[in-house]
């Protein structure tokens, strides 16, 4: 192993888990991760269950800036979105910073919920590119359903390069390509039990089909339906959070 393997094999998930879950499992949080860079907190979706975990954990007093990266529009994608939006403007006095590639989206989904512009911020992806010097968030569509604009995001932080899928039912060829090539250390992939053309989401055989097992300790399966099989993706050598 050479100098380059060793010091990606030293690198450590960035990303906390608030959920893993899709959006049929009234048992768990739905899918969201968060990480910290200096004062700023910065979440990936906050769907159901999500405002709940961020109180009981104080994560909103913690941090001087809140940042929320969305994916898309589905309901266990933003299900609290509206919540923590109103909770930290109006009692911790914090405007939150709303981060999705075509914004117009989101402030004519706010406006239907009531909540005024001038209580958050709204932001593309282009304004976090060498935020603080240690952050770029690249956006990439996604193929998930056609109802509405889905995407994924690649993020350098700091050293580490990683890629969070929201919901696809594919990994694009650039990703796939620069991850294998080493150039990403960590892939957050959606994946499912089912394996059918039609399925919204990439299933665990597609996956393991297209990731070799030399690199799947460095892959995450996220967002997992109720019937998925947690045990045959670890013994595929696969993570879950």
């Amino acid at each position: 192993m050479n100098g380059s393997e060793e010091e990606k094999m030293s690198k450590e998930n960035p990303l906390k888990f608030l959920g893993i879950i899709s959006a049929f499992n009234p048992n768990y949080n739905n899918t969201s991760v968060y990480f910290e860079l200096e004062d700023n907190l910065f979440l990936i979706d906050c769907g159901g269950g999500i405002f709940n975990s961020l109180l009981s954990l104080k994560l909103l007093e913690k941090y001087l800036h809140l940042n929320v990266l969305i994916t898309h529009t589905h309901p266990d994608h933003i299900a609290s979105l509206g919540q923590l939006i109103l909770y930290c403007y109006y009692q911790l006095s914090k405007k939150i910073t709303l981060i999705f590639p075509q914004p117009e989206i989101i402030s004519n989904l706010l406006d239907y919920m009531g909540i005024r512009n001038e209580i958050y911020t709204l932001k593309t992806p282009q304004d976090f590119v060498n935020y603080l010097s240690k952050l770029t968030v690249i956006s990439l569509e996604q193929v998930h359903v056609n109802e509405l604009p889905c995407f994924g995001y690649l993020i350098y932080l700091n050293n580490i390069t990683f890629y969070y899928s929201g919901d696809s039912k594919s990994i694009p060829l650039y990703i796939l390509t620069k991850f294998l090539e080493g150039e990403i250390d960590f892939l957050f992939q959606d994946t499912c039990s089912e394996n059918h053309n039609h399925h919204p989401h990439l299933s665990i055989k597609e996956l393991s089909e297209q990731i070799p097992p030399s690199k799947r300790k460095q892959v995450y399966c996220i967002h997992i339906d109720e019937r998925f099989d947690i045990n045959l993706a670890k013994n595929l050598g696969f993570n879950i959070p």
